[in-house]
């Protein structure tokens, strides 16, 4: 018994050693990489990625290499989180433009700031959207709204006081009061448009993408629509959104429900 414990202890070493390494190195790594800085065999070093990954304390990327996971990096290395979020949402993105031909983006926050971090463009020769990695002002799109939505209110005051609320068209909203009422109104409904506000032309809608413990991480929108008189006209994209939604939020938090 004794010995068995002591083989228990040097397992978990090794694990423990993996998730240092990952931590340290900020990037992804592949299983050889992984093996050769733990001098672990690379048989050894799989198999406690594969138990790590399942349990949730590694992520494998798309090309076979890992970063630390959701009970590690999402919840203090953002570019770890979005980096898996990117990936994750670019499969289900690519599926929901080709089924409905609308482009999409998935929009996150950092302070003030709001950007497009992926997106799913139609086939057309045009798409009214912004290019990926666009900054967007949180006041004036639909994804701002819902990243705003559930925040304490003497964040979004604070937020609201490091802005200038310039007007990207004769309909964006720049009384921080009205944008207020936006912003409950998004909270209460779950989702948010922007009409005309940051294209004169364009509307979009959007929805939250939540953490395994329902924390607002992201915004996913159907986007670029044209000539759209009354934004409700976009509300039967809104259960497609949400089962998109809720799908990324599945395929990023491998162990949901467990």
């Amino acid at each position: 018994m004794e010995k068995q414990n002591v083989e228990t202890i040097k397992m978990v070493d090794r694990a423990l050693e993996v998730l240092d390494i990952l931590r340290k190195e900020r990037s992804p790594l592949g299983v050889n990489e992984i093996a050769k800085n733990c001098e672990l065999n690379p048989s050894t070093a799989f198999r406690i990625l594969k138990t790590l990954e399942v349990n949730g304390w590694v992520y494998q990327c798309m090309d076979g290499r890992y970063i630390t996971g959701q009970k590690i990096s999402f919840v203090i290395e953002k570019n770890n989180l979005y980096l898996a979020l990117k990936e994750v949402a670019e499969l289900t993105m690519s599926r929901c433009t080709e089924e409905n031909r609308q482009a999409m983006n998935l929009v996150v926050r950092e302070g003030s700031r709001c950007y497009i971090l992926q997106q799913s463009l139609t086939k057309s020769l045009v798409n009214y959207v912004p290019p990926l990695y666009s900054e967007l002002p949180f006041y004036a799109c639909a994804g701002g709204k819902i990243l705003m939505s559930e925040l304490p209110i003497s964040l979004v005051d604070k937020l609201l006081e490091s802005c200038d609320m310039e007007p990207m068209t004769p309909y964006t909203i720049i009384d921080p009061d009205e944008f207020w009422q936006e912003v409950r109104m998004a909270a209460k409904k779950g989702y948010a448009f922007d009409h005309r506000e940051s294209s004169e032309n364009g509307s979009c809608i959007s929805v939250p993408v939540r953490d395994c413990e329902g924390a607002i991480i992201a915004a996913l929108s159907f986007s670029g629509f044209i000539g759209i008189q009354d934004p409700d006209e976009l509300l039967p994209c809104l259960p497609i959104l949400q089962e998109a939604s809720q799908e990324i939020t599945r395929n990023l938090y491998q162990c949901w429900g467990k």
